[in-house]
């Protein structure tokens, strides 16, 4: 596991409670929460208050086909499922993320114990609705998430599982094609030499024979670009390597 790299955080979207110090809103502002509950509960009784005021980014969905959906648009750190009569089970709720192979740890606030959870590490259970209690638990589960993901526009990196979601469809990397991106991401907005590369990449000096780079970045550009023949993000700079733009659309 390689830890991404820190990300600038854009304070202006979140509406904090004053007593967070600056460190905590970064802090808080870099986890996204999807929130899974009744779509017809007042606003009272959801958890969707509680969590935005920790500080998290959260989407609440309401249906399997919703998660599916949100999938496409975000990568969350967290899953919180708010039990409720007559929802699927928690296994059809996994199923879009266990399609592209995306593990996240789970957060199942059931007050009635009614919702049977599976013997799963990624599965932690509480039956209370109390605020402290689920921050505190969430903060917890959090931990072993953090900077596991890199966001940028119409990107995401999972430097975990070293997956990757472009504009909505999900790619797996290989160890090499990861390795590169990362470095890549880590240069972002100026020049990485072929050289660096090779030695961050491949553990070499030699730049004798560089038709495997080559190859990698073909490959890279496939998952990276709308149209790899006319890439906007992997850009080559002749004789000296390769660019990579964080924000191809400015």
């Amino acid at each position: 596991f390689i830890p991404p790299i820190a990300h600038p955080l854009d304070l202006r979207y979140n509406a904090f409670p004053e007593s967070l110090s600056l460190r905590q809103r970064i802090y808080r502002m870099s986890f996204h929460i999807l929130l899974i509950e009744n779509n017809s509960l007042e606003s009272q009784a959801s958890l969707q208050p509680c969590l935005t005021e920790e500080g998290y980014q959260v989407n609440k969905v309401h249906t399997p086909q919703e998660v599916a959906a949100g999938l496409q648009v975000d990568w969350p750190d967290a899953v919180v499922y708010f039990s409720f009569p007559g929802a699927p089970g928690l296994d059809t709720f996994r199923q879009p993320m266990d399609t592209i192979g995306l593990q996240l740890p789970w957060l199942v606030v059931d007050p009635d114990g009614a919702q049977p959870l599976p013997n799963d590490r990624l599965v932690t259970g509480l039956t209370t609705t109390d605020p402290e209690k689920i921050a505190k638990t969430l903060q917890t589960i959090l931990k072993r998430q953090k900077q596991r993901f890199i966001r940028l526009p119409g990107l995401i990196l999972d430097c975990r599982d070293h997956l990757l979601l472009r504009d909505g469809q999900p790619f797996s990397l290989t160890p090499k094609e990861f390795k590169l991106l990362h470095l890549l991401i880590q240069n972002a907005d100026q020049v990485t030499s072929r050289r660096e590369i090779m030695r961050q990449v491949w553990d070499t000096d030699y730049l004798g024979d560089t038709r495997t780079l080559d190859v990698h970045i073909r490959w890279l550009r496939k998952k990276l670009e709308e149209n790899p023949s006319r890439p906007r993000r992997l850009i080559t700079v002749r004789g000296v390597g390769y660019h990579f733009v964080s924000h191809p659309d400015e």
